[in-house]
């Protein structure tokens, strides 16, 4: 029953277009996206360099298959676990696998290994130059965030708030931390980060902990949101999204909760702004941006937590994550829009169409390139005209 109530949850919180009396004390609460408006003077304009297709995509399914760059390759997967790797600058197919497995977080690479997770709960590593199975290690359950690496450690968050760290080499388990999880979640889970050899993660039940990479001892924890209400739905404060460090600060964001700065090396929250969200973060221009879960776009001061400009024509449109590309913000919606907004002052700067289906996953960000994978698993590369 719990499992159903996470499909259904998620269901009504990415679709961003309707929402029933689960979440408001009408009947029905009909949420249209709004109109796109004609932008009249394009700052930007982005043109097509290659594409190529992936298999079947997401399948109709929520997981967002981010693709990854490493050295000149992009490596992406479909729901179905075929995955593919291009030369990044002109889309020559470098290899190709099925493994027939359901991928659940998308795929990572680096240090010569390419990592994905599985709806299986297995973590399934292959060589980045030919794409053959290095090894295969089960968790404890599925896997709906990419595992990441420093060369040494792989670490890996299920969905049930176990994180777990492999040997690199072998996959074999060096140690795991658990965290109690409420009763109700959001189906999502936020993806460890690595830093300075430490690994820092987001939890369902709002925490946010960091431990020493070496052995996984505990470091700290911070409260980024406290459950409030009087129904496990009105309690629901998840940190789905990717923790995001910059210098000595680490960002996050929860669902009907807060976006916080925290002191890297404590835990001490140095600034809290009441948020709500569940998708990855970006920043750039000394600001942190954020897609609210009603698809507003906001800019905060990283220094502060001061809100410098939020654009909200895009209310509704079930907005991914943003990435920075260049000097803009870049948003994909529904129907397969990317938006492109000012740094400065959050204005619509430009707008491309990149397919008729929906874009799920947040845009990959390289240099000069923009690399977007739509639904339908449609991989672009983009470059500023």
């Amino acid at each position: 029953m719990e499992r159903f109530f996470r499909v259904l949850l998620l269901g009504v919180l990415v679709s961003g277009i309707s929402a029933c009396s689960l979440f408001s004390s009408d009947d029905e609460v009909v949420r249209t996206p709004k109109a796109l408006t004609t932008i009249k003077e394009e700052a930007v304009q982005l043109t097509e360099v290659w594409s190529r297709s992936i298999g079947k995509g997401v399948d109709g399914r929520y997981e967002q298959l981010i693709p990854v760059v490493s050295g000149e390759a992009v490596y992406v997967t479909d729901a179905d676990g075929v995955i593919s790797a291009f030369n990044s600058k002109d889309g020559k197919p470098l290899w190709n696998r099925k493994l027939e497995v359901r991928v659940g977080g998308g795929v990572n690479a680096g240090y010569g290994q390419v990592l994905l997770g599985t709806l299986n709960g297995e973590v399934i590593a292959l060589d980045e130059k030919d794409g053959s199975e290095l090894w295969k290690t089960r968790v404890s359950s599925e896997i709906l965030s990419a595992p990441v690496t420093d060369g040494s450690f792989v670490l890996v968050k299920s969905i049930d708030d176990k994180l777990t760290a492999l040997d690199a080499k072998t996959g074999k388990t060096l140690w795991q931390q658990d965290t109690l999880q409420p009763a109700l979640t959001l189906r999502g889970s936020s993806a460890p980060v690595i830093e300075r050899e430490a690994v820092f993660s987001g939890y369902s039940n709002g925490d946010a902990k960091a431990f020493r990479m070496e052995n996984g001892m505990p470091l700290w924890s911070s409260r980024v949101a406290i459950p409030k209400g009087s129904t496990e739905l009105e309690r629901m404060v998840d940190i789905d999204s990717t923790p995001l460090i910059v210098g000595d600060t680490v960002f996050l964001v929860s669902y009907q909760g807060n976006v916080v700065a925290l002191d890297l090396y404590s835990g001490r929250v140095r600034w809290s702004k009441e948020m709500s969200s569940y998708k990855a973060m970006a920043e750039g221009f000394g600001s942190l941006y954020i897609t609210d879960q009603d698809s507003f776009v906001s800019s905060l001061d990283q220094r502060t937590g001061a809100s410098s400009w939020r654009q909200e024509s895009l209310e509704y449109r079930a907005l991914t994550a943003p990435v920075t590309f260049s000097s803009y913000v870049v948003v994909g919606d529904y129907q397969g829009y990317l938006h492109l907004l000012s740094q400065v002052d959050g204005s619509l700067a430009g707008r491309f169409k990149a397919g008729s289906s929906a874009i799920k996953a947040q845009p990959v960000a390289d240099n000069d390139m923009l690399f977007v994978l739509n639904a339908d698993g449609k991989l672009m590369a983009l470059k500023k005209r």
